[in-house]
C-alpha cells in the first residue's frame, strides 16, 4: 500500500531537483503520460487524436478509428489519491505497455475531478486491462477508488449518447459510412499537426520538469476545488484558481 508519506516524499524530493526550472511563463501542463506514445499503436492516424478531435468539432461526426477505442478510468477520490494512481502507472506493467495517463478534470461540461486513463485497443483488451487494474488498485490504493471501462471520449458520449453503451445486452453503436467523407474532407482542408513526440514512449526513469508542473497544476487545483488533503503533500496553502468551476462538487474523503 502506498502512504501518504511516500507521495510527500516523492514530490518533495523531485520539487527540489527541479525548483530551478519549474517557473516559467508557460501554462503549466495538467496531464502526466506514461507507456507507449499514441502514435506508435497499429492504424492510428498520424495526426493522432489531435485528428479525431478537429473531426469531430467541425463536423460533429465520430471518427472511424475511436469505435475501437476504449479507456480503462480509475477516479481517485483525492489529490493524494491521484499522486498514488501516477505512481502506479509509473511502474506499471501492461502487456502493450499502452498509453496511460493521470489528470484533472477542467472541462466545463464534464463531470468528475480526478483521473486517471489506461487506453485500450478494443472491448476485449478493455476488460482484460480492467480486472487487472482494480485488483492493483485495491491492493497499492483504496478498495474505494471506482474502476470502470468506458469507450471513446466524454464528449463523443455527450453527443451521441448510444456511443457510450457498452454494457452486456445493449446495442452497441456502429460507425456511420456515411461519415468516411467527412473524414476524407478534413484530411484535405484541415491543418492538422501531426508532430510526435522525439520518442515513442512516454516512460522516464526519473521524473521530468514537466511532469513536476502537472503535479504542481494538480495542488492548485486541490486547493481550488476545496480538496485540503493537498497540504499533505505540498505542506502549506496556495492560492486558488479563479478561473476554474467544477460541474461537480468535491466532497471530502475520511481516512481510512
Amino acid at each position: 500500500m502506498i502512504s501518504d508519506e511516500d507521495v510527500r516524499q516523492l514530490f518533495q524530493y523531485n520539487l527540489n531537483v527541479q525548483y530551478k526550472l519549474l517557473y516559467s511563463d508557460e501554462p503549466y501542463p495538467n496531464q502526466f503520460f506514461r507507456g507507449r506514445a499514441s502514435h506508435t499503436w497499429e492504424n492510428s492516424h498520424p495526426g493522432g487524436c489531435k485528428r479525431h478531435g478537429l473531426v469531430f468539432d467541425k463536423f460533429n461526426i465520430i471518427p472511424k478509428y475511436c469505435f475501437s477505442c476504449y479507456k480503462v478510468l480509475i477516479e481517485p477520490r483525492t489529490v493524494v489519491e491521484l499522486f498514488k494512481l501516477m505512481m502506479v502507472f509509473d511502474k506499471l506493467e501492461l502487456p502493450n505497455d499502452n498509453t496511460r495517463k493521470c489528470l484533472v478534470e477542467t472541462r466545463a461540461q464534464v463531470s468528475g475531478t480526478y483521473k486517471g486513463l489506461i487506453y485500450c485497443k478494443g472491448v476485449e483488451e478493455g476488460m482484460e486491462i480492467l480486472k487487472l487494474v482494480q485488483n492493483v488498485i485495491s491492493e497499492k490504493i483504496s478498495k474505494k477508488i471506482q474502476v470502470t471501462l468506458k469507450r471513446g471520449c466524454s464528449e463523443y458520449a455527450l453527443a451521441y449518447p448510444e456511443y457510450a453503451r457498452i454494457g452486456q445486452g445493449m446495442a452497441t453503436m456502429e460507425y456511420k459510412e456515411q461519415w468516411q467523407e467527412y473524414e476524407d474532407l478534413a484530411d484535405k482542408v484541415l491543418v492538422i499537426s501531426t508532430q510526435h513526440p522525439v520518442s515513442d514512449t512516454y516512460n522516464h526513469p526519473t521524473y521530468t520538469t514537466r511532469n513536476v508542473r502537472a503535479m504542481l497544476a494538480w495542488l492548485t487545483y486541490a486547493a481550488t476545488i476545496g480538496d485540503l488533503s493537498y497540504q499533505k503533500i505540498y505542506g502549506s496553502v496556495l492560492r486558488p484558481r479563479s478561473d476554474l468551476k467544477r460541474p461537480t462538487p468535491f466532497h471530502p474523503v475520511k481516512d481510512e
